[in-house]
């Protein structure tokens, strides 16, 4: 049995950069991986003689320190800072540096009924429910024709009903997030400083609060780049990485990871996969529930002969639009062999819709889309595009996920105590996974 300080299961990002932050304590740490990639995500989709991003790949949200983190991790002369580069579409116009709707596009009359609801919720001291479980729970919340919108939208994008996913989903797409964007900065921010009511419910442009708009990326290439540059460190500095699947958790006399073949002793085991892949690596059974819904979209990749806008990527905030999010490819990017620039599309499809069956019957409507989202000129088109079907893209948190997360940690504190970590366990960004790991391993300086 061969023995570890650490053992980090799962791969991506999340697994690298647990390493890199384990490496400040300790020296021998092992990566299991269930793919020999432990890239994961972060491997590039290889096309027309370039290496293109599965969707947007960023490191973005970030504040000073994680930006110094990163560079000092992949390496200063690698990461670029881009700024926030985000847009929101609604109702066919743009709003810069937001990623949210950005409901005054529906029309004064619209915004003015927002406001109003909001204002008598406030005096009336109408506020969350006391229990809030589903998205369904949190919208109820919300201003009826808001309300509408996002439960329609729910169900037509993801292909299930608000209450059967869990309120935490609207830290995972723009469009069903809580706060809603329905004044001008000026008089959000007031109403955000002033009143914690409205602070949990109003957004504003990150710029406006003076928050950092940092966004790194390896400039002119891919993030598979980043990743490449991440393992080398880790290897360099005695990170071992395996691919071992069918593994269990024990703690008999040692802290041991047992597969059909191998076995391992540690210290301390960190996993970082999703929730239903970390359940099955222990011998008690938590629940039948099903906890993560993998998202299945469609990928639109189109060449074409320029860049026509600023933006990384805009949000597609609106109702009925086909397009989740367009991205601005070779802006930052690369581009093909042949010199042509790169845009992609992201469209959320259940496998048994229409657009999922007859993808490539929608891509006229998905150019235009991206017209709308001005990362293409009205006269401009694309020259030649392919459609990537991904049964599993960002993992969606369902409803019984709160409640399993709280069995799982009863269930590790019984019979591990604090041996095995799981942290940052239902964030969707990096950056936000960054924070949970500083958090984490402050207790260990």
């Amino acid at each position: 049995m061969k023995n570890y300080d650490i053992i980090i299961i799962g791969s991506g990002f999340k697994a690298m950069i647990t390493a890199y932050f384990a490496l400040k304590k300790y020296k021998n740490i092992l990566i299991i991986a269930k793919s020999g990639d432990v890239a994961g995500i972060m491997s590039p989709i290889k096309w027309k003689g370039g290496n293109f991003d599965k969707g947007y790949q960023f490191f973005d949200g970030l504040n000073i320190e994680q930006k110094e983190l990163l560079n000092d991790f992949i390496g200063e002369n690698i990461l670029h800072d881009f700024g926030y580069g985000a847009a929101s579409l609604t109702n066919k116009k743009l709003y810069s540096q937001h990623a949210l709707p950005y409901w005054p596009y529906k029309g004064i009359k619209f915004s003015f009924e927002i406001c109003l609801a909001y204002l008598v919720n406030f005096f009336k001291n109408k506020h969350k429910n006391e229990t809030i479980e589903s998205y369904q729970d949190l919208i109820e919340n919300l201003p009826l024709r808001i309300k509408n919108i996002l439960q329609y939208e729910c169900k037509r994008r993801l292909g299930i009903t608000p209450d059967k996913i869990s309120y935490l989903v609207q830290d995972f797409l723009p469009i069903f997030n809580y706060r809603q964007t329905i004044l001008p900065d000026f008089f959000s921010n007031f109403l955000k400083k002033n009143f914690k009511y409205f602070d949990e419910r109003i957004a504003s442009r990150r710029k406006s609060m003076n928050l950092d708009c940092i966004s790194l990326y390896p400039k002119g290439k891919n993030i598979g780049v980043a990743a490449e540059k991440m393992q080398e460190k880790l290897t360099k500095n005695g990170v071992k990485i395996i691919e071992i699947n069918g593994l269990k958790i024990m703690n008999k006399e040692k802290l041991t990871v047992i597969s059909k073949d191998q076995s391992f002793s540690c210290k301390k085991i960190f996993i970082v996969t999703e929730l239903d892949d970390a359940l099955n690596f222990f011998e008690d059974k938590i629940t039948d529930e099903k906890n993560n819904y993998y998202l299945p979209q469609v990928f639109y990749y189109f060449t074409t002969d320029r860049i026509n806008s600023k933006f990384q990527y805009v949000h597609g905030n609106d109702k009925d639009l086909l397009v989740n999010r367009g991205n601005n490819m070779s802006l930052y990017g690369e581009k093909t062999l042949e010199n042509k620039f790169v845009l992609s599309a992201e469209v959320p499809a259940n496998p048994s819709s229409e657009v999922w069956k007859n993808a490539d019957q929608y891509t006229k409507i998905v150019w235009n889309e991206l017209k709308d989202m001005k990362l293409v000129a009205p006269d401009q088109e694309y020259f030649e595009f392919e459609i990537f079907k991904l049964n599993k893209t960002v993992s969606l948190p369902l409803i019984s996920f709160k409640n399993t997360i709280e069995k799982l940690n009863k269930l590790i504190m019984n019979k591990f105590k604090d041996q095995v970590e799981l942290p940052g366990l239902g964030t969707i960004s990096r950056a936000h996974f960054i924070t949970a790991l500083t958090k984490h391993f402050k207790g260990y300086e």
